[in-house]
């Protein structure tokens, strides 16, 4: 009895280190913000459209060879912030040259982006960010299809981006601005009223190293101001009149990321 009972004693301690679960390691996941280098070629075709209120003054769709994009994509607060800087633009050709209207000027836009992006399942992310937005054109003409003008003001945009196989992505990207304060304007402009910019982007991306990826896609802007109290068309009548101007962009954007 005695004997039974000191292995039972010592059977229990035994039992009870079957039960303890195993330390767990800790794994760490790396951040799906997407950072790394990108620069890229975007031909363009570039439409402008003035209008005082009479309808259409003048209407152009150029290609525009020599475009291109440079983005730098980091991480702050503990890989826990997305922080982007992008600069685009190039050439801004609207019209034919010895014409009143029109431009062999260039254009610039400069982003500087906050944000977060979010892993929602293994192979699908949303980002999101917002920040300062500035674009300047530079036109040729005096007056034109393309004056001389800066705008500043803020943006905000989303990033769908879904994994289709182990090295190509797919990804759809739609943004927002408004750009309220001018700077650098050319006389005649009149009063700024408003200013917006709308964006969208369908993309492929295809791995094509362990840090490299190279990306295919369609790439739409509008840029839209609207004027109060200009003459830039007439300057020889009072300055009373409306001046609605628009550039749209259709560009093929092929591009090389580098990812650290």
């Amino acid at each position: 009895m005695l004997a039974a009972l000191l292995a039972l004693c010592l059977a229990a301690p035994i039992r009870a280190a079957e039960k303890e679960e195993p330390a767990e390691t800790p794994i760490l996941v790396p951040s799906p913000i997407p950072v790394g280098f990108l620069v890229a070629w975007k031909p363009t075709i570039l439409s402008v459209r003035i209008d005082s209120g009479a309808g259409s003054q003048f209407g152009s769709d150029k290609l525009q060879l020599f475009r291109g994009l440079f983005r730098y994509t980091s991480t702050a607060f503990d890989e826990k912030l997305l922080a982007r800087a992008e600069v685009e633009g190039g050439q801004f050709q609207s019209d034919t040259q010895n014409t009143r209207l029109g431009s062999d000027g260039f254009d610039v836009t400069v982003r500087l982006l906050g944000g977060t992006a979010t892993r929602i399942s293994p192979g699908f992310i949303i980002t999101g960010s917002a920040g300062l937005l500035s674009r300047y054109q530079v036109g040729t003409q005096a007056q034109g299809g393309a004056p001389r003008i800066g705008i500043f003001g803020v943006t905000s945009n989303m990033e769908l981006e879904y994994r289709l196989g182990p090295l190509l992505t797919i990804s759809g990207y739609v943004e927002g601005g408004l750009a309220p304060i001018p700077y650098l304007a050319q006389a005649h402009l009149g009063v700024l009223s408003d200013a917006s910019e709308f964006r969208w982007r369908l993309q492929l991306s295809l791995d094509v190293g362990t840090n490299t990826a190279v990306d295919l896609g369609y790439d739409f802007t509008r840029w839209h101001a609207s004027f109060a109290g200009s003459n830039v068309l007439n300057p020889a009548s009072s300055p009373d009149q409306a001046l609605l101007l628009e550039a749209r962009e259709h560009a093929l954007t092929l591009g090389i990321r580098w990812k650290p």
